[in-house]
């Protein structure tokens, strides 16, 4: 079978261990990606530096670098902590040479307009292109951009810097079906794809949040057509790298260094299967209803051009005190 690129999302190899030993868990465990949380940028910005984490991930032979996940990007009101992520997010992303820039949808009630995020995201995508970065979009089932087909419309008609991630359990869960996919995700828009698995229905006591954070199986353990999944976002045009994105309390309690190195061989199986599997993706993933589920497209819609980029702004300023990280504790 052929060799694949992974990646590995923040909360797979999120722990308590040092920044430089979990790097280095990574990477013995077949991964060439990594994702890096805002928590871990300000720790390593305020002690060893990140010049010296680029180092640590040059002497590991990682490759692809993402940064994220940047969540109200769109206000306009300064707020300290918000200005603090967004400065530390574009010097990290010029710094270590970074891929790609994560940002999510509002999930806030009310709300804010897709009208003010989309002026934002200009913005913001001019900044991310300024160092060398994309900007990439992450809808979630709960936040105003709810469906990967809708949140593909917002990032077509907007700066060609920016794109889309297409991860398995938002798309699933916002109420995709890989027919959906096919046909609303726009191809030049299709930047970044994650891989997990999970049950057929969100379990009972859960919210969708709670099993995005909690209820994240290995590939292939779970109900969904990984397979199918990834031969559709190949048939968008997607390669590589592809994220890995795991979670539960079963993951957490393993060493890193087991966990990883099982995350990896379950998706390399996952990734062999689809490229063994020389017919058509499966129809449809299964899906349980939710309010946010109807999916949201119009495959006949004609493409809307790019917006002209405003101006790009400067840095602004960055938080001085390290933030610890948590994600293996259970905490978003």
């Amino acid at each position: 079978m052929e060799e694949h690129d992974l990646l590995a999302t923040s909360w797979t190899w999120a722990g308590p261990e040092p920044v430089r030993e979990r790097i280095r868990a990574v990477a013995d465990a077949g991964f060439a990606g990594i994702a890096l949380a805002l928590d871990d940028l300000h720790e390593v910005r305020a002690t060893t530096g990140l010049a010296d984490l680029r180092r640590m991930l040059d002497d590991a032979g990682v490759v692809w670098v993402q940064l994220g996940t940047l969540g109200d990007w769109w206000s306009t009101t300064s707020r300290s902590d918000q200005d603090a992520d967004r400065g530390v997010v574009l010097e990290a992303a010029a710094t270590l040479r970074a891929w790609q820039v994560v940002v999510r949808a509002d999930d806030s009630v009310p709300g804010v307009s897709l009208a003010v995020m989309a002026e934002a995201w200009e913005r913001l995508a001019v900044q991310a292109e300024g160092v060398g970065a994309r900007l990439v979009l992450e809808p979630e089932p709960w936040s105003n951009l709810a469906t990967v087909e809708r949140a593909s419309r917002f990032v077509a008609a907007g700066h060609p810097n920016g794109g889309l991630l297409l991860d398995a359990m938002h798309a699933l869960r916002g109420g995709s079906t890989l027919a959906s996919i096919a046909q609303g995700v726009a191809p030049s828009a299709l930047a970044a794809v994650e891989l997990t698995d999970g049950l057929l229905h969100t379990p009972n006591g859960m919210t969708l949040a709670d099993e995005s954070r909690d209820g994240r199986y290995l590939p292939g353990t779970g109900a969904w057509d990984l397979p199918g999944f990834v031969r559709t976002a190949r048939g968008l045009g997607f390669d590589e790298p592809w994220g890995v994105e795991v979670r539960t309390p079963a993951l957490r309690a393993m060493p890193l260094r087991d966990a990883l190195r099982i995350a990896a061989a379950a998706t390399r199986a996952v990734l062999d299967a689809a490229d063994a599997h020389g017919g058509p993706p499966a129809p449809a993933m299964p899906t349980s209803a939710a309010p946010t589920s109807a999916v949201d497209f119009d495959a006949s819609r004609p493409p809307v051009a790019p917006v002209t980029p405003l101006a790009a702004d400067g840095i602004v300023p960055r938080r001085t005190g390290p933030a610890s990280s948590a994600y293996r504790d259970g905490h978003d």
